[in-house]
């Protein structure tokens, strides 16, 4: 193999080497950025479901109290 041939292949070798870094570090970089945005929106997913909640327990007293209130002998807007 002559030299010039030697070089022509390191060269292509270390520009091999270079791109193939490149794109695991852009990779690596986006993995990382995907990841942190999953993990703020599963903390916010969370924050709704509590949220919800509470209030399906609010309606839920809500509601014991109107049937509560409906039962009673005086009803609002009702004529004697």
């Amino acid at each position: 193999m002559s030299r010039a041939t030697r070089m022509n292949r390191l060269r292509l070798s270390i520009g091999l080497i270079v791109l193939l870094s490149v794109a695991y570090s852009v990779s690596v970089t986006t993995w990382w950025r995907d990841r942190h945005e999953l993990k703020a929106v599963t903390a916010a997913n969370q924050s709704v479901r509590k949220t919800l909640g509470e209030m399906m327990v609010a309606l839920a007293e809500k509601d014991k109290e109107i049937d509560r209130l409906t039962g009673s002998p005086c009803r609002v807007g009702e004529r004697p």
